[in-house]
């Protein structure tokens, strides 16, 4: 099911607010709230393409900050309730960064934004949501290098989706084959299964403890797919742990 309707045109995306000095860095976070260890929900390429917008009358301005529109791709939840019966998003709804009820909310949801249901549980939906939301960043002036990557970050092959995917800082998506580990990996790493990829060489030990159990583990094992979730690094071996939140068969 996709519902496809066009956003309402904002005339802010095709004008740049105001005049900022240059400033030269590879992205630019952009965060659901003016605080640095708010959950991050995307990417600017550079900083000339901020949109400038107001502050919310609830939101009390922070210096070093300003909030912007960013557009982007999600992957969010909504209480079950909260699903009409098209199975569109009811009008008024809380998207939520994590199937808590007290998760930070992305958005409000409205009957012009674009929203797939990815998958249901009785209590939370997993939606894959298109629209523009209100999002803060560091003043061009205050924004600080980002960090240089880690070895491990740089050795793994992540898939970067087209916009973000998953609002938080650490959290990454993966492609691979799901397949279980030897028993000397196990034994090494902890893990039971692994992703690996057409070479046969591991992209990443695989922890699926966390995953909701719309679908059985194991109808995943010996398939393609793309996994999300958090990335850590093993202590013991040269290599990394997915603590899955999602997979997804590749078709």
């Amino acid at each position: 099911m996709k519902n496809v309707i066009i956003l309402p045109t904002l005339a802010l995306l095709a004008i740049l607010g105001g005049t900022h000095s240059t400033f030269a860095q590879e992205s630019i976070n952009v965060r659901i709230s003016p605080d640095p260890n708010s959950t991050l929900i995307g990417k600017l390429p550079s900083l000339s393409l901020a949109v400038n917008a107001e502050w919310p009358k609830s939101t009390a301005p922070v210096p070093g900050w300003r909030p912007i529109y960013y557009r982007g791709e999600f992957l969010v939840y909504l209480d079950s309730q909260d699903i009409g019966k098209n199975f569109l998003p009811l009008p008024g709804s809380r998207y939520l960064l994590s199937p808590t009820p007290d998760a930070d909310t992305l958005a409000i949801a409205t009957d012009q934004d674009k929203a797939e249901i990815v998958s249901i549980d009785p209590r939370y939906c997993h939606i894959n949501l298109e629209t523009i939301v209100l999002g803060y960043i560091r003043d061009g002036s205050a924004a600080p290098p980002p960090p240089p990557p880690s070895p491990s970050q740089t050795s793994m092959r992540l898939i970067e989706p087209k916009e973000p995917r998953l609002a938080n800082d650490s959290n990454q998506s993966l492609e691979g084959i799901l397949v279980s580990a030897s028993n000397f990996e196990s034994n090494r790493s902890g893990y039971k299964f692994k992703l690996i990829n057409s070479d046969n060489e591991i992209i990443a030990f695989i922890d699926h403890s966390k995953l909701p159990p719309a679908e059985p583990f194991n109808n995943f094992v010996n398939t393609r797919l793309t996994a999300w979730g958090t990335i850590d690094d093993l202590e013991n071996i040269d290599s990394v742990v997915l603590r899955a939140k999602m997979l997804k068969k590749k078709d």
